[in-house]
C-alpha cells in the first residue's frame, strides 16, 4: 500500500507537465501518459490521461493560434509575391519594357586580369557572427587562389591614418559607424585593389570572367528600388564594389569624403547616393569606354544584386496599388516590372553574387549560436598591420 500511495502522489505531482527530454543538444517534447509515473489508482490513471489529453489540445491549439496570427500579419503587411495594379487588364504592356536582363553578356574565358585578385571584407574585429560564416566562406570557396584581407575597425583606421591622413578627421568625427564602414571601403580598394563585399554578401561564382573584361566595377541596385522611392534610375550600391588599385574612381570617393561630411544622411555622405552622384560627375568628366583603363562598368542588377529588399515589399505593394495613376511613366514601368518579375526573386544562372539584406549596421539581432574567430575558418586570412607594428 505504501508503494501505491508513493506512486499516486508522484503521479499527482507530474500530471499536466511537459516532459522535455534533452538528448545531444536537441529537446524533445512528451505529451504520453505512458511517460508519466506509474500509478496502481484506475482513478488517478484516469485523471492524468484525462489532464494529457487537455494539455495536448491546448499546445495543438496554441500552435493553430500562432500560424493564423502570422497568417494574418503578413496580410496585414501585404506580403507577398503578387503586385495589384489596378486597371492592369487595360494597359498597353508594350509601353513598359522591361527594365532587366535575362542573360549575361560575352567574358573572356581566359587573359589577363584588369583588377587584383584580393577579397575583402570588415567586421568590428576578428569574433564573427555565425550567420554570416557560410556566406563569408563562399567567397574563398569561389577564389581559392585569391588573397583574402579582412578588417577590423581598428586595421582600417590604422590603414586610413597611414595612408590617407587627410580623410582622418573626418573619419574620426562621425557619430555613425556606418560612415566609417563605408569610408573605409573606398580606401580599402584604392590601396589594395579587389573586391569588396559586405558579410551578407553571398558568393555564388568566381569573378574572374567579369574582371578579365573590366577594370572598375560598381553594381546597382534592383531597378525598382530607386525608381519607387525617388523616380531615377541606376543607383549604385557600395555593399559589393570591384576596382583596380589607384583607380581615380576611388580617389574620387576618397577626396570628397570631408567635403560631405556635413550631409545629414549616411546615403548622402557616404553611402549610395554619395557615390551615385560621384560616378556620374566621373563620367561626365572622362570620357572613357568602360572597358579600357580607367573606365568604370555600371553592371546590370541581375549580376550581383538580384533580389529585392524584403523590407520594401510592403512599401511597393501599396504605392503600386494605391498610387499608380499619379506615377511618372518611369515608375509605372517599375511597378509592371514587379507584376511581370515578382517581389521575391531568385538569382539567375548567370549571377555572381546575392545580397541577404541583413542591414546589418541598421538593425540588432541576437545569435544563441557563439561567434567564431575568422581564423578559425579562413586560415589563410590576412589582417593588415602597420609598419611601425611589423617592426615592432
Amino acid at each position: 500500500m505504501l508503494k501505491t500511495s508513493n506512486r499516486c502522489k508522484a503521479a499527482r505531482k507530474h500530471r499536466g507537465e511537459i516532459f522535455m527530454i534533452r538528448r545531444n543538444n536537441t529537446v524533445s517534447v512528451s505529451l504520453n501518459p505512458l511517460s508519466l509515473p506509474q500509478c496502481n489508482s484506475s482513478r488517478a490513471k484516469f485523471r492524468l490521461l484525462m489532464t494529457v489529453r487537455v494539455k495536448r489540445r491546448f499546445v495543438v491549439g496554441g500552435c493553430l493560434a500562432v500560424a493564423l496570427l502570422l497568417v494574418g500579419v503578413k496580410l496585414f503587411l501585404g506580403v507577398g509575391d503578387e503586385i495589384i495594379i489596378p486597371g492592369y487588364d487595360q494597359l498597353d504592356l508594350n509601353e513598359f519594357p522591361d527594365p532587366g536582363i535575362y542573360e549575361a553578356e560575352d567574358f573572356p574565358s581566359d587573359g589577363p586580369s584588369k583588377v587584383e585578385k584580393i577579397i575583402h571584407q570588415t567586421w568590428i574585429t576578428t569574433e564573427i557572427p555565425a550567420r554570416y560564416v557560410d556566406w563569408m566562406k563562399s567567397w574563398s570557396r569561389n577564389h581559392p587562389d585569391w588573397t583574402y584581407m579582412f578588417w577590423t575597425d581598428e586595421s582600417a583606421r590604422t590603414l586610413i591614418a597611414d595612408k590617407y591622413p587627410q580623410v582622418l578627421p573626418a573619419y574620426d568625427g562621425y557619430l555613425e559607424n556606418i560612415r566609417r564602414a563605408d569610408a573605409m571601403r573606398y580606401a580599402i580598394l584604392h590601396e589594395y585593389g579587389g573586391v569588396y563585399a559586405d558579410l551578407d554578401m553571398e558568393s555564388l561564382q568566381p569573378l574572374d570572367p567579369i574582371i578579365r573584361k573590366y577594370s572598375c566595377v560598381l553594381p546597382q541596385e534592383p531597378y525598382e528600388h530607386p525608381i519607387i522611392d525617388s523616380n531615377f534610375e541606376h543607383l549604385v550600391i557600395n555593399a559589393l564594389m570591384i576596382c583596380s588599385k589607384g583607380h581615380p574612381l576611388m580617389k574620387k570617393f576618397l577626396d570628397n569624403i570631408p567635403k560631405f561630411a556635413h550631409m545629414w544622411h549616411v546615403l548622402d555622405s557616404t553611402g549610395p547616393h554619395y557615390i551615385t552622384l560621384l560616378y556620374r560627375q566621373y563620367l561626365i568628366d572622362n570620357n572613357i569606354e568602360a572597358g579600357k583603363s580607367n573606365g568604370v562598368y555600371l553592371a546590370p542588377a541581375e549580376y550581383f544584386f538580384p533580389t529585392i529588399d524584403p523590407v520594401k515589399f510592403p512599401y511597393m505593394r501599396d504605392r503600386c496599388y494605391k498610387q499608380f495613376a499619379e506615377m511618372s511613366h518611369l515608375q509605372k514601368t517599375a511597378c509592371v516590372s514587379l507584376k511581370r518579375r515578382g517581389l521575391e526573386r531568385k538569382p539567375y544562372p548567370f549571377s555572381f553574387t546575392v545580397h541577404h539584406w541583413i542591414h546589418t549596421y541598421f538593425v540588432t539581432r541576437y545569435s544563441v549560436s557563439q561567434p567564431s574567430d575568422i581564423h578559425s575558418f579562413i586560415p589563410s586570412v590576412v589582417i593588415y598591420k602597420s609598419k611601425t607594428e611589423d617592426n615592432g
